[in-house]
C-alpha cells in the first residue's frame, strides 16, 4: 500500500515514519527540508502546502493520505487559517484528483473548543470541510488526539521542568483534566488507520479517562522524588505574563509560544477524550511514559541528571 505523509520530520512524525516502514508500506513524505529525512526516507517531496505542484507529486499513486503535519504556531490567526484550512483544502483536492480512497487527518482536542484559540478554530474549520466530504470512493477519517508527549518532545519540556522543582507553580486550575497520549502509542494508532475500515471522527487517549494537575505530580514524585508540593498560579497572573511575552515577541519578530490564547486552553475545565474513543490495546501507562521521557530529556540534557536525594526518594 502506498502512503502519502505530511508532518514526517515534526516530533511525532519521528516515531510515525519509522512504524509505517517497518509494517511494509511505501512512503511518500513532504518536507520543507528534505534533508531532515536524509536516511529515513527514500521518497521526499520538497516543499509545503502552499504549491497545488507539490501536493500533486507528494500524492501521486497513493492510496491513502495521512495529514500530519500543520501549524501549531503563527505569527497571526489568518497564519493558522492559511495552513491547517487552506492547505488542507488543497491537499485533499490534490488527493481526489489522484484517486485516492482513504484520507487520514490528524486534527487536535482543541478543535472542540474553537473559540479558545486560532490554533483550535483552524482545526475545527478544516474538520469541517472534511467531514461532508467522507464518501464510498474516499473515506475521510478525523482523529483528534490530546496532548502527545515522550522523548524529543519540547512543547512539554516546560512542564516537566516545573515538575522537577520542590515546589511546582503550576498554571491551570486545580481540578482540570485532561487526556495524555505517549508519543509511540499515537504512532501505532496512526499506523492502524492506514488499513482501517473507520471513519468520521474519533478522539484519542491512553484510555485512562484522563488525569489532572496533582496525579500528574504525583506520577512524577513516584519517579523523582519532586515536587513535594503543587501550587496552581491564578489565572491573571499567568494571562498579564503570556501577554507581555506577545509583546516582546512582536518587537523581536519572533512568535511567542506563550501567549494568552495558549493559557486560555490551559485553564479550561475539560480536554479529556470523551467522543467516539479509538481503541488502543496495551497503552503505555502514565508513568512508564514519563520515566522514558525524563530519561531521554537528561540524556540529552535537556533537564539535570538525578541526584542521590531523588534518587533514594524515587
Amino acid at each position: 500500500m502506498r502512503v502519502a505523509l505530511t508532518g514526517g520530520t515534526g516530533f511525532s512524525g519521528a516515531f510515525i515514519l519509522p512504524q509505517l516502514l517497518a509494517a511494509g508500506y511505501d512512503v511518500t513524505a513532504l518536507a520543507r527540508r528534505p534533508e531532515a529525512l536524509a536516511g529515513k526516507c527514500s521518497k521526499v517531496i520538497a516543499g509545503d502546502f502552499s504549491r497545488d505542484d507539490v501536493l500533486a507529486r507528494l500524492v501521486a499513486g497513493a492510496d491513502v493520505v495521512l495529514h500530519v503535519g500543520g501549524a501549531t504556531h503563527a505569527p497571526s490567526r489568518q497564519g493558522f487559517f492559511d495552513v491547517n484550512l487552506a492547505g488542507t483544502q488543497r491537499l485533499y483536492d490534490a488527493a481526489r484528483k489522484a484517486g485516492v480512497t482513504r484520507f487520514v487527518y490528524v486534527s487536535s482536542l482543541a478543535a472542540r473548543e474553537p473559540q479558545l484559540s486560532a490554533y483550535g478554530a483552524s482545526k475545527n474549520a478544516a474538520e469541517q470541510f472534511l467531514l461532508p466530504l467522507d464518501s464510498k470512493e474516499c473515506s475521510v477519517l478525523i482523529l483528534r488526539p490530546p496532548a502527545i508527549y515522550g522523548p524529543g518532545d519540547k512543547a512539554t519540556l516546560p512542564l516537566f521542568k516545573l515538575l522537577q522543582s520542590p515546589v511546582a507553580f503550576m498554571p491551570g486550575k486545580k481540578g482540570s483534566r485532561f487526556s495524555l497520549l505517549y508519543v509511540t502509542d499515537f504512532a501505532r494508532i496512526i499506523c492502524d488507520a492506514v488499513e482501517s475500515k473507520a471513519h468520521g471522527l474519533y478522539e484519542l487517549d491512553d484510555q485512562a479517562q484522563g488525569y489532572d494537575w496533582q496525579q500528574l505530580a504525583d506520577a512524577n514524585r513516584a519517579l523523582t522524588g519532586r515536587p513535594s508540593r503543587l501550587v496552581h498560579l491564578p489565572h491573571g497572573v499567568v494571562h498579564m505574563a503570556a501577554g507581555l511575552a506577545e509583546t516582546a515577541a512582536r518587537f523581536s519578530g519572533k512568535t511567542s509560544t506563550m501567549n494568552r490564547q495558549k493559557i486560555r486552553e490551559i485553564y479550561h475545565d475539560d480536554w479529556v477524550a470523551r467522543s467516539n474513543i479509538w481503541p488502543l490495546s496495551k497503552p503505555t501507562r502514565l508513568t512508564d511514559g514519563m520515566a522514558q521521557t525524563l530519561d531521554w530529556y537528561r540524556a540529552e540534557g535537556w533537564l539535570p541528571q538525578k541526584n542521590n536525594k531523588a534518587r533514594s526518594a524515587a
